[in-house]
């Protein structure tokens, strides 16, 4: 004879509850600011955060030509196509976490847009009209 099993009481799945509102209101949203970039935390878009982009690339002969970082846009994906337009001036963002991220991963794509001997890349960011930091990465670019 199979066993039956009686349904969970109210009191149970008001406990259930009571947990997974309290990881997914309290805990998660807290663990992403503690992280550093705060993606799960609300804020209703109360920290807009302002950035640029600087763009250099060398020649063979080690020169330096700064170029505007609207140049990678064209080939980039929609994403990061958005990002680049126009980032040669301070633009505003409600997190810019991603780019900074992936910088090693753009000064790679600028070598081979840019076909430069190196290139460095580099984001300032400011939160509040206030300059916070710059963040930077060099490549060697291979031919």
């Amino acid at each position: 004879m199979p066993s039956v099993t009686s349904p969970p009481s109210v009191a149970g799945v008001r406990r259930l509850r009571i947990i997974v509102g309290a990881l997914v209101c309290v805990v998660l949203p807290l663990g992403s600011r503690v992280q550093g970039s705060g993606m799960l935390a609300w804020t209703m878009y109360s920290r807009i955060e302002e950035f640029r982009v600087d763009l250099v690339a060398f020649d063979g002969a080690g020169r330096a030509h700064l170029r505007n970082p609207s140049v990678l846009a064209d080939g980039a994906s929609a994403d990061i196509a958005s990002l680049l337009a126009g980032s040669d001036h301070w633009r505003e963002v409600v997190s810019i976490g991603s780019l900074r991220d992936h910088l090693g991963e753009l000064a790679d794509y600028a070598c081979r847009e840019l076909h430069a001997a190196s290139v460095v890349v580099t984001v300032h960011e400011r939160r509040g009209g206030y300059y916070d930091q710059a963040t930077a990465c060099e490549r060697r670019c291979t031919p």
